[in-house]
């Protein structure tokens, strides 16, 4: 069933450039990173033997939390790894959610580390030649997986057992990823008449950080406007990237284009791509700690609002959190 749709993806990665399993056991747990508070950081690798794809993960798993733990699957930007975003791992982690980092192999660190000692217009040409149909399939179909696997292994003996809460689960990722996140919500594809979209409702919320926005002659309205889940998007005034082509004024895109409800757009004076994946491969800059801790709190208070049902989290949303960041962010929300 799934190869039934390659033809499909083939056509429209050409339109959006942009931007059973195997289980090891729990003897394969190991210590949290520094300040990662009460939990357990898992490595795995699931295979999916329908396409004989291995998908690597890292797990951030609460252990001081009571009954299963709602879920924030992650995807990493091009180039990236499951080692993505460490700081919102932990932090969410801290906060009783079970973080599923994905690492999306054929559009990860594999890309780039070839041509590493070939200087940096190398590495940009191995990055933007990896977003094509395969890898745009790859993580559609690498996330559904995930979801698939989450249910098995909620099921079965091993760390997650009994620990899932599969009613709760939100989408977030960095870049490529956030354009793996919008395609998991609902963006919508043009295949000359036709209208594709690869939504799945088993996730209820979803966080873009930097995403892509590639209209190809639609409005926004058109390519996001039926997502229904509830969204937030964070970019910043210096959210460019020489990989995949979106301008930092074009990353807000897909809030402008949503018609539903319950959305939010960050965007930090001063930011850059790299901030939200925690400012690694950079210099550090005055403001990234403040910036961080603002990702930190306005992330956990969206999952907590629409993952947990929390209203006081909600209400903080909608009257306090402009005021939280006002120093160096603007809030907006529909």
């Amino acid at each position: 069933m799934r190869m039934s749709f390659t033809i499909i993806f083939m056509s429209i990665a050409l339109l959006c450039s942009a931007s059973v399993s195997c289980f090891a056991s729990s003897s394969n747990m190991r210590p949290s990173m520094s300040d990662a508070g009460n939990g357990s950081v898992v490595y795995q690798e699931w295979k999916d033997e329908t396409r004989g794809r291995i998908v690597p993960v890292k797990i951030y798993l609460p252990t001081n939390a009571r009954g299963p733990c709602p879920i924030v699957i992650f995807s990493h930007g091009l180039g990236g790894s499951r080692e993505a975003a460490v700081y919102l791992g932990e932090h969410w982690m801290k906060n009783g959610y079970v973080g599923v980092f994905v690492q999306h192999i054929g559009s990860d660190a594999s890309v780039w580390q070839p041509v590493r000692q070939q200087g940096r217009e190398k590495i940009i040409d191995a990055l933007n030649a990896a977003i094509n149909s395969r890898t745009f399939y790859d993580r559609v179909e690498d996330i559904k997986f995930v979801l698939d696997e989450l249910e098995r292994l909620n099921k079965s003996s091993g760390p997650l057992y009994n620990r899932l809460d599969l009613s709760r689960i939100a989408m977030s990722g960095h870049s490529y990823g956030a354009g793996t996140t919008l395609t998991m919500v609902g963006q919508k594809y043009f295949l000359g008449r036709r209208e594709v979209s690869f939504a799945d409702p088993r996730i209820k919320a979803a966080i873009y950080l930097s995403p892509p926005a590639k209209l190809r002659g639609r409005t926004p309205e058109e390519v996001f406007g039926d997502i229904q889940v509830p969204g937030l998007l964070m970019t910043g005034t210096d959210d460019n990237s020489q990989i995949g082509g979106t301008p930092a004024e074009d990353r807000r895109l897909p809030f402008d284009g949503m018609k539903f409800g319950d959305q939010y757009l960050l965007t930090f004076i001063g930011g850059d791509h790299m901030i939200f994946n925690g400012a690694t491969r950079r210099a550090a800059k005055p403001g990234d700690k403040q910036m961080i801790a603002e990702i930190e709190r306005v992330t956990t208070a969206f999952l907590n609002a629409y993952l947990r049902g929390e209203e006081s989290e909600r209400r903080w949303l909608n009257s306090e959190a402009a005021k939280f960041v006002a120093s160096d962010a603007k809030f907006e929300r529909k």
